[in-house]
């Protein structure tokens, strides 16, 4: 039989002892003003928030240095290209082939589910609130490239995301921009010959003038 709290006849010790130290646990509070400049720079990729990773994209018919071209949301789904509308709340299970037009140039893989939340601000503008799990040990992520005429694989790169930090996502990143941007026949399809766009970043004021052509058209 568990011993009960000393006074307190209700509660285990077990019990009583978690909820004492509860209530004098240090902790922050964590609240975010979408709006603010702050936070538009601080989540403008992704940002840890407990055990979560929270980032914001900004969608404006005259976008800005933090915001995007308005831009469909695209998923790789039975064979094809599967624009998805944008409703308020959307999810990406693991494994399952993403891309935002206009705000990243490739397709994202990785192994934890993600949530969308889609908020309108208002004169054509659009704010998509993403959250997904902060990597743990052994999740992948991954960057691919896929032909989009007929779907043949063209480039992969990936890594174990919780081993190298985002410092080291977005490195591992360029190094994939830099193979497949710099080398025609990689972006050639074997199958069908189309010839890919070059990839971007979610990073727009870095774009070559080839990354901004190919922004606009994916």
């Amino acid at each position: 039989m568990n011993a009960t709290a000393k006074g307190n006849p209700n509660l285990t010790k077990e019990s009583f002892d978690l909820m004492s130290g509860l209530v004098g646990k240090k902790a922050a509070l964590m609240t975010m003003d979408l709006m603010t400049e702050e936070s538009k720079l601080r989540y403008r990729s992704f940002y840890p928030c407990g055990d979560m990773l929270i980032g914001l994209r900004y969608a404006e018919p005259q976008p800005g240095k933090v915001g995007f071209k308005p831009g469909r949301s695209q998923k790789i789904i039975n064979g094809q290209i599967v624009s998805e509308p944008r409703t308020d709340v959307q999810f990406t299970p693991p494994l399952v082939p993403h891309h935002a037009e206009h705000v990243y140039g490739f397709w994202h893989i990785n192994d934890q589910q993600e949530m969308v939340m889609n908020l309108k601000l208002g004169d054509d503008r659009r704010l998509t609130v993403l959250i997904e799990g902060y990597p743990e040990r052994g999740r992948i992520d991954r960057f691919a490239w896929f032909c989009l005429e007929c779907l043949n694989p063209l480039y992969m790169a990936q890594l174990e995301t919780a081993k190298v930090g985002l410092s080291g996502y977005y490195a591992v990143q360029e190094d994939a921009f830099e193979v497949f941007n710099n080398d025609e026949s990689v972006r050639t399809c074997s199958e069908c010959g189309t010839v890919h766009p070059v990839a971007y970043s979610i990073f727009p004021w870095k774009d070559t003038e080839a990354e901004r052509e190919a922004r606009a058209l994916w």
